[in-house]
C-alpha cells in the first residue's frame, strides 16, 4: 500500500498525509485510541518537500527533489528551456524565469550559477535516467534549485512545445509532518513498537520503510487479536530529516509514561537478504537474541554503520531502552529502485515473528 499505491512520502507532502490517514484508519479498526501528532519538521536539505506547479488551466503539480545547497522559498515565472546547461544554452535574459536544464555532463553547480547570472529565479534539472535523484550544490547558490524525473521532464517539454507556460517552483523550509500514535484501551504503554513511514524525495521507499511500517501495523493487529494489553504502536514522520518524529513523541511523553515504558522496538528497513539484525540497548539485544534462538529464528547482534541512524537512537539518547530490528540492504536504499517489486523478503517474516514474541514476553501484566 505505502510504496506501491501512495509512493514517495516526503515529510509534509500530500502523500505523507495519505499514508498517515491510512495508518490511523487501520489502528482505529483494531480498537486502538489514535492520536495524530502534528509537528513542524525542519527538513535536512535533501529531504525538503518541494513541488513544481504548472499554472493555468492544466494545474499540473509535480513532486521534485530539492538540491542540497538550494535556497528555500518560492520562485514563480515563465519556464525556459536551457538545453544541457552549457554556457550558450542558458538565455542571456532569463530574468525571473525558471530554467529547465537536461542533466548531462555539466556540473550542478555550473548549471545553477549560470542560471543565477542570467537572472533566473529558479533552476529545474531533468534526470537523464528514470526516477528522481539527489543533487548537491557545493557551495550553496542563492537560487531555488531542484531535480525532476526524466518522465516528468518530458511532460514539461511537451507543454512547452505548445506555447509559453508559467510555473511555480516551491522548496519548503519547514513543513507540518505527523506521527500516528496508537494506544490500547488501557492507555498504558509498557512497550512501544514503531517505524518511520516517510521517505527521501526520490524513492518509493518499499525497503525503507514501508517494510517496517507494515510490520508495525501487523503487530498492532495481532496484539489486539490476541488480547495482549499495554502495548502501543506508532508510525513516525520526519525520520529522513533527522529523527524528528521520534524526538517529538519523546518530548510529549510524561515522566510517568517514560517510567512505565519498558522497551521500544524500532522496525526500519526490515525486508532484506540475510538474517535479521538487532541493534541498540545491550540488554534488549541479548534478550531478543536469546528468544530468537529459543524459537529457531535467525538473528544477529550488530551495530549501525558509521553516520547511520534510526528512530531508536532518539530513545537511547533520552535514556529509554530501545532496539532496532532491521535487515541488510539489497542495494536499493534511498534509490528509485526501492520498490515493492524489488523487495527481498528473506528477513521480513522472521522479524515479524520475533517482534510478536517480544510483545508476548515483555510488558504484558
Amino acid at each position: 500500500m505505502l510504496s506501491s499505491e501512495i509512493g514517495t512520502r516526503v515529510a509534509g507532502s500530500p502523500q505523507e498525509d495519505a499514508a498517515a490517514t491510512y495508518a490511523s484508519d487501520q489502528f482505529l479498526a483494531w480498537g486502538y485510541d489514535v492520536e495524530v501528532q502534528d509537528f513542524q519538521a525542519q527538513g535536512a536539505d535533501l529531504q525538503r518537500h518541494a513541488t513544481l506547479t504548472v499554472e493555468g488551466p492544466e494545474g499540473v503539480e509535480f513532486i521534485v527533489a530539492a538540491l542540497f545547497g538550494s535556497r528555500s522559498g518560492e520562485a514563480r515565472g515563465r519556464l525556459l528551456d536551457a538545453g544541457t546547461g552549457q554556457p550558450d544554452d542558458v538565455p542571456a535574459d532569463a530574468s525571473n524565469a525558471i530554467v529547465l536544464i537536461q542533466r548531462d555532463d555539466v556540473p550542478f553547480l555550473d548549471m545553477a550559477n549560470r542560471a543565477l547570472e542570467a537572472g533566473a529565479a529558479g533552476v529545474l534539472i531533468v534526470n537523464k535516467e528514470p526516477g528522481r535523484f539527489p543533487g548537491v550544490l557545493e557551495p550553496a547558490v542563492d537560487i531555488v534549485a531542484a531535480g525532476i524525473s526524466q518522465a516528468d521532464g518530458a511532460v514539461l517539454r511537451e507543454l512547452l512545445a505548445k506555447g509559453d507556460i508559467e510555473v511555480t517552483l516551491d522548496v519548503r523550509e519547514s513543513v507540518t509532518a505527523h506521527n500516528v500514535f496508537a494506544r490500547p484501551a488501557s492507555g498504558t504503554c509498557r512497550t512501544l513498537s514503531g517505524g518511520h513511514y516517510d521517505t527521501v524525495p526520490w524513492s518509493p521507499g518499499a525497503y525503507d520503510n514501508a517494510s517496517g511500517s507494515a510490520i508495525v501495523l501487523e503487530l498492532a493487529r495481532a496484539a489486539a487479536s490476541a488480547g495482549l494489553s499495554d502495548h502501543c504502536f506508532v508510525l513516525w514522520g520526519g525520520e529522513e530529516g533527522g529523527l524528528q518524529g521520534s524526538r517529538f513523541l519523546i518530548s510529549e511523553l510524561t515522566d510517568n509514561e517514560i517510567e512505565l515504558l519498558e522497551a521500544v522496538f524500532n522496525y526500519d528497513a526490515a525486508a532484506g537478504p540475510g538474517e535479521p539484525q538487532l541493534i541498540g540497548a545491550t540488554s534488549l539485544a541479548g534478550q531478543a537474541k536469546a528468544l530468537a534462538d529459543e524459537l529457531g529464528l535467525p538473528a544477529g547482534i550488530t551495530v549501525l554503520p558509521e553516520n547511520a541512524s534510526s528512530d531508536h537512537t532518539a530513545f537511547l539518547d533520552a535514556g529509554i531502552a530501545a532496539l532496532m530490528l532491521t535487515a541488510p540492504d539489497a542495494g536499493t536504499l534511498h534509490t528509485p529502485d526501492d520498490t515493492f517489486e524489488n523487495l527481498v523478503e528473506t528477513s521480513l517474516q522472521p522479524i515479524a515473528d520475533l517482534g510478536f514474541a517480544l510483545l508476548q514476553e515483555i510488558g504484558s501484566p
